[in-house]
């Protein structure tokens, strides 16, 4: 009787164990979901046990690979293949990545909406994500010199990055957007791996250099510039030579790889350029939509600066950029938007200081009066000493004088009447040359000659000179002496050339000079100083009287 009351305990037992064997996941399909699968490489002659014994923190993991791989008995593997082996199975030392630069806006992402600025030197873990902004680039130094660059609005991930127990190193990404360069600077060795992973396919390289772009949510665009890499997507893989590329679009194989354009020419670059912005001058290219300028401080290209595109023919304009030197990299891009191999580093140099010399008078189209003409310029104390050129024609071949002086003031020698042109440039004390300054033209002419330097006591004289140029107001200073301290006059922007004094002046010898205005401004020295001589007047009737009443006084 008891015995028939166990059977319904009995079936409710098994019932509770097929229920839980049906609604609970097994470890080992829980431990292929969520583990990271990681390729190892067949070597000739190993075995499934010997690569869990060589590789694993358990020999009898063999099975389990065996189980994921769906490997059965005999268990005959191939050498020169892959396996994939979880990575929570492998016995491995987890490694970082190093940033090496960073130029405008990167950032760590530490959470769905929370960042921390990215700075040279701090340290990328496996898991953490990078994110640059619209001109912000990054690089990265992996173990084994291995480089990666991610340019502006990219984001990235560094999925895992470790070293086996044999010492070779694996490493991942996943390129969520925008545009990352890979540079392997060595063949890779066979249990060695570098990948990149987008939402739409996977980049494989074994030494090589290559740029993988995802600037459409749809499609990826991989391109080769050196070595060979391996795209895969939507279970075909191609290969990729140098000089090749290709798109991946969404659910699709990869593309057949087509030649990326020819490089550009490469540009003419001055030695070293002397004054800012630097003015490159882009070369022409016959099938390019493009041509693209990165300047960066370093010839391995890790360091960006700058990076301008415009039209073949076009010009690049960089600024700023402070003293020293640049290395200058050109690539095109053409109706497709596949970007051509790089042509560079070219280096070249940046020296602006000391500063070109700036000549502060006379202004260009001024006249100066008399038989010399004084020329002054801002003074630097970067600077040894100056070279300049006086010169009678506008391009300094025919130089009527070449000096190398210390001050900023030069006179020149005497000259005849006429339009002279001027030019200084400043040597710093390692005798580095600036460009020459803005030449300066300006006349050189007789003093004007006023009328009206004579007159008397009782008649207010009227000051009469020759036109300076066309729409110029004039200055106009009496003195009582050669050094103009006391004024007799001071009149200013006088739009006629001729004045009146408003008073009478005493019998005396007075000073004058002139000057140009423009705008508001000097636009030429004051002439040289002129004499004036005031006479006694005459004497009248009034006069006569009172010299003829005095002396008939006198008389009596």
């Amino acid at each position: 009787m008891s015995s028939h009351r166990s059977y319904p305990r009995l079936f409710h037992l098994l019932f509770l164990l097929i229920l839980v064997t049906l609604v609970l996941p097994c470890p080992a399909a829980e431990l292929e979901k969520e583990d990271t699968m990681i390729p190892l490489h067949v070597a000739a002659g190993t075995n499934l046990i010997h690569l869990a014994r060589d590789y694993c923190r358990d020999r009898n993991d063999w099975q389990e690979i065996a189980r994921i791989n769906r490997l059965t008995e005999p268990y005959l593997i191939i050498h020169d293949t892959s396996l994939q082996v979880p990575l929570s199975l492998l016995i491995v030392e987890k490694l970082s990545a190093t940033v090496a630069s960073v130029h405008g806006p990167v950032d760590l992402l530490t959470s769905k909406d929370q960042t921390i600025p990215l700075n040279k030197g701090d340290v990328l873990l496996p898991g953490q994500t990078v994110r640059t902004g619209p001109d912000g680039y990054t690089h990265l130094i992996l173990p084994d010199n291995t480089y990666t660059r991610i340019e502006p609005d990219s984001q990235i991930t560094l999925t895992y990055l470790f070293r086996l127990k044999d010492g070779n190193v694996k490493a991942d990404f996943f390129l969520g957007q925008g545009t990352v360069i890979h540079w392997v600077r060595e063949k890779l060795r066979a249990n060695e791996s570098f990948q990149t992973h987008t939402p739409i396919a996977v980049t494989g390289i074994r030494g090589t250099e290559f740029r993988l772009k995802m600037t459409e949510k749809t499609a990826n665009t991989v391109e080769t510039l050196r070595g060979r890499v391996e795209v895969s997507g939507s279970g075909r893989a191609t290969t990729l030579g140098t000089g090749q590329g290709l798109r991946v679009r969404e659910g699709q194989p990869p593309e057949q790889p087509r030649s990326l354009p020819d490089p550009p020419a490469k540009p003419k670059l001055e030695p070293i350029y002397r004054s800012l912005p630097v003015i490159i001058a882009a070369p022409s290219h016959a099938k390019a939509k493009v041509i693209r300028l990165r300047i960066t401080a370093d010839e391995q290209a890790q360091i960006t600066l700058f990076d301008q595109s415009v039209a073949p023919s076009g010009q690049f304009t960089v600024s700023p950029l402070v003293d020293g030197a640049y290395f200058a990299s050109l690539t095109a891009f053409d109706n497709d938007h596949f970007e051509s191999t790089v042509t560079g580093q070219l280096p070249f140099t940046v020296r602006t200081i000391p500063a070109t010399p700036m000549v502060s008078s006379p202004k260009t189209g001024s006249t100066l009066w008399g038989k010399q003409g004084t020329i002054e310029w801002l003074a630097s104390n970067q600077v040894d000493h100056y070279d300049l050129q006086l010169a009678a024609d506008p391009e300094f071949k025919h130089l009527l004088d070449q000096q190398q002086i210390k001050t900023t003031t030069y006179t020149s020698p005497e000259l005849q009447p006429g339009t002279y042109h001027f030019r200084v440039k400043a040597v710093a004390p390692d005798g580095f040359n600036t460009l020459y300054s803005v030449p300066v033209a300006w006349k050189l002419a007789e003093p004007p000659k006023m009328g009206g330097m004579e007159g008397t006591a009782n008649v207010r004289p009227t000051l009469q000179w020759p036109v300076m140029a066309e729409g110029w107001t004039y200055d106009l200073q009496v003195a009582y002496d050669e050094e103009f301290t006391t004024l007799a006059v001071d009149q200013k922007n006088l739009s006629t050339t001729s004045f009146t004094l408003e008073e009478q002046l005493a019998a005396s010898t007075y000073h004058v000079r002139i000057r140009g205005v423009e705008n508001g401004q000097p636009a030429s020295p004051w002439t040289p100083p002129q004499t004036m001589t005031i006479k006694p007047k005459p004497a009248g009737w009034e006069e006569l009287l009172i010299g003829v009443f005095c002396l008939g006084i006198i008389l009596l």
